[in-house]
């Protein structure tokens, strides 16, 4: 009887390796490390606290192998870097990977996570409210927003460095609520902190459920405690949001607000109830969706790339120097900036460009691969996750020798800069890009402006590093000294 069983334990050993592990035709060689049957699981545990760091090692095999597959139990993870190669990827297979799916119940079927045919007909309907037109017309109250983060500052200045996080997130939020909400300047903290804090306790779930592949399914994670915190977290965020609507619907009812009033600025929420009012197109579900993942979209990631746009000109002082000089010249004697100054920050928009192309905070995104990708050589399997390494494409050899190396003037002359579009995707590549990119460097340029107008930073960027939490963010506080200037 026992050598029975052994010879059954053996035998779905063997079935299990045949049907996961089977040598396939033209596969792309495994990254080491591998373990019969589990794969690179036990590696996933061990760097489980340093995700970036691990991701970072595979990246840098990456450069004399542009394709590795990582096995995790029955997952096959492709990995891949050649520019033409994920540009094709990410424009035929439009399916985000499972690792998406963990963030479902907060995020629902947005723009980011939602399936393709609900997808394509969205992003159609919610082009119009990110056209530069459109955009245009929020630059006031950035300009406003941006004033307001400078007298907070203010008060620090001269203290030495401060943490300048909560700062940012702040500012962000209340941004996004004026812009994207259409919230007045009295309603413009009903989302907070305590919003913020729910995003960041609820991605670090999805995190830890991702890299543990015991809570993959859906039976085993609903029993567990974290399941019972992240449904508190959703209810409290869908009980803002709810407030948030409620509140949008009775000020456009009552023509009480100045949005409503004069015709000019039209917030993306406003869009959404139009859409579902007037076409019939979205749900009340529909438009909370969609409002959760542009103001945790924006805040999250805008807030995070602000934090390393304000260190790294803190730590070069003459690329500082530089952006001063254009900022003075640019305002003038002005307030604000108008849509006709944005374009002139020239130099500016270079350093912006060139934090988001060597920090960016977007290292990497995920396909499932949903018929067989036939490449010069290899071929990647229809059911496979695809993850295309945005950081490699950023430090291409066709960058040049100084890939690696912060040259914000490399983005001053056209004719030196790489031919390849795909080597610089800081905000996606493909058809799913982000929506949000023009609202994210128009808030950036804005909000830069008028720091430098008002401080001298300093900052220390040589012992930067970075943690995983989807996005990339500072693995410890960033700090930056603020002097006033005369």
């Amino acid at each position: 009887m026992p050598v029975l069983v052994l010879i059954l334990i053996f035998s779905a050993m063997f079935a299990m390796w045949w049907y996961w592990w089977r040598p396939l035709p033209r596969a792309p060689a495994t990254y080491p490390g591998a373990l019969p049957i589990i794969g690179h699981i036990v590696e996933g545990i061990k760097y489980r606290n340093d995700i970036w760091g691990y991701m970072e090692r595979i990246a840098d095999y990456l450069i004399t192998d542009e394709c590795v597959q990582l096995r995790m139990g029955p997952h096959i993870i492709y990995v891949v870097s050649d520019p033409d190669e994920v540009d094709i990827i990410a424009n035929t297979c439009l399916k985000k990977s499972f690792f998406y799916k963990f963030l479902i119940d907060v995020l629902g079927n947005g723009l980011l996570i939602s399936d393709v045919p609900t997808w394509k007909i969205h992003r159609k309907l919610l082009n119009p409210a990110f056209n530069l037109h459109v955009l245009n017309t929020f630059l006031n109250v950035m300009n406003v927003e941006a004033r307001n983060l400078v007298s907070r500052l203010k008060p620090i200045a001269g203290q030495g460095p401060v943490n300048i996080k909560e700062f940012l997130i702040k500012y962000i939020l209340r941004s996004v609520c004026r812009t994207s909400l259409g919230l007045e300047a009295k309603d413009q903290d009903m989302i907070d902190k305590e919003y913020a804090q729910a995003i960041d306790e609820i991605i670090t779930m999805a995190v830890k459920r991702g890299l543990n592949v015991a809570l993959h399914p859906s039976f085993i994670y609903n029993r567990t405690a974290m399941r019972k915190r992240e449904q508190e977290i959703v209810t409290s965020i869908k009980n803002v949001l709810n407030s948030i609507i409620q509140k949008r619907k009775s000020d456009i009812k009552s023509s009480s607000s100045v949005y409503s009033r004069n015709g000019k600025f039209k917030p993306i929420l406003d869009l959404l109830l139009h859409l579902s009012d007037e076409q019939y197109v979205l749900s009340d579900d529909e438009i909370k969706t969609h409002l959760n993942t542009f103001v945790a979209a924006s805040y999250d990631t805008t807030s995070s790339i602000l934090q390393i746009v304000l260190l790294v000109i803190g730590s070069y002082p003459d690329v500082q120097e530089q952006v001063y000089k254009e900022i003075i010249e640019v305002f003038g004697d002005n307030e604000e900036l108008t849509k006709y100054d944005l374009p002139k920050l020239v130099y500016l928009e270079a350093v912006i460009k060139e934090v988001l192309r060597l920090y960016s905070i977007v290292p990497w995104i995920s396909r499932e691969i949903d018929t067989d990708m036939v490449f010069p050589k290899y071929t990647l399997r229809a059911g496979s996750t695809c993850v295309l390494v945005l950081y490699n494409l950023h430090r291409h050899p066709s960058w040049g020798p100084d890939a690696k190396q912060f040259k914000p003037e490399r983005w001053l002359n056209p004719a030196t800069l790489p031919t390849n579009p795909n080597v610089y995707a800081p905000f996606g590549i493909g058809k799913r890009n982000c929506i949000g990119k023009q609202y994210a460097m128009m808030t950036l340029k804005t909000s830069v402006a008028h720091i430098i107008r008002n401080f001298q930073l300093s900052a220390d960027i040589s012992d930067f590093n970075w943690k995983y939490k989807v996005i990339l963010k500072p693995a410890k506080p960033i700090l930056v000294t603020f002097t006033l200037r005369s």
